[in-house]
């Protein structure tokens, strides 16, 4: 028994130096796809959870991965785009639609930065999640609102909220808030955040606008209120659900709200997949020179 044990373990480690051999080989000598320059945002089809990549000049950033099921899809989505590090990635908030994927993104990409709030929670999802930032070494980073990440393209992501004043009894509303700003177009993302966020958000940029908005909570109807709406005026609404999802995502109520606003424009992921919206891109400073 311990020979044939010895044989299978030797026979393994044989496949695994030559299928490792493929690998390099196909890393070194195949044609690799190329990460676009250009800016876009891409609301990746990852069912009943949330995951959303900025790219600008070459540098990609990721905002939640989704469940640990659609790991694997974030991962090759991002791999076929020609990603192969990743310069920020953010977890809004530790609900396991929103970080179940994170940690295969973690061992499958290195990560310049990490950030994420302080609210933790018992679950498989949160657990992994800290494992893979211990093992990739990667020591996150609690955003304050006002933090800003800078793209090498002159794009931003701006960390918007939670402020303090947001209650903290409701992991939704901890979510963190962010815009992402190339030129004068700017996309608002605004995880699970809730009614309080809301209103917390705006009481805080009375004057903030957008012109793309991640619907918040997958359009449920604790979220995305009239007077937000109303305030915010953006020309172009993503909810992210799956397809017949127990939660009724969107809810009607919501529905009619971004209706009332003049959204006209209103994209599900249910049904049309993974929603990508090219941005115009920043000014090169020689441009601004000329």
């Amino acid at each position: 028994m311990k020979r044939r044990l010895r044989l299978f373990l030797w026979c393994a480690a044989a496949v695994a130096f030559v299928l490792g051999g493929i690998l390099q080989f196909a890393d070194r000598f195949l044609p690799q796809q190329t990460l676009t320059d250009e800016t876009a945002v891409h609301f990746i089809d990852v069912g009943q959870g949330d995951s959303a990549l900025l790219l600008s000049g070459g540098q990609a950033v990721l905002i939640d991965a989704g469940t640990a099921e659609s790991g694997a899809a974030v991962v090759r989505y991002l791999e076929d785009l020609g990603v192969t590090r990743l310069y920020a990635a953010v977890a809004t908030h530790p609900h396991a639609d929103h970080i179940g994927g994170m940690a295969q993104v973690l061992d499958t990409f290195p990560v310049e930065h990490f950030y994420m709030g302080p609210e933790t929670q018992n679950t498989t999802s949160f657990s992994d999640l800290l494992d893979a930032l211990q093992a990739q070494g990667i020591q996150p980073t609690i955003p304050a609102p006002g933090d800003t990440l800078a793209f090498d393209s002159g794009a931003t992501l701006t960390f918007l909220g939670p402020a303090d004043d947001v209650p903290d009894g409701n992991l939704n509303d901890r979510s963190l808030i962010t815009l992402f700003q190339a030129d004068e177009q700017k996309v608002l993302l605004m995880g699970d955040a809730e009614s309080a966020a809301e209103q917390s958000l705006l009481a805080h940029y009375p004057s903030l606008r957008c012109d793309v908005l991640k619907v918040g909570h997958h359009g449920g109807a604790t979220s995305s209120s009239l007077s937000f709406l109303q305030t915010i005026q953006p020309s172009v609404a993503v909810i992210s659900c799956g397809v017949d999802n127990d939660y009724g995502h969107p809810d009607p109520q919501t529905l009619q709200n971004l209706s009332l606003a003049g959204v006209s424009d209103v994209r599900i992921t249910a049904e049309c997949g993974t929603v990508i919206f090219p941005l115009h891109p920043p000014s090169s400073s020689k441009e601004n020179a000329a």
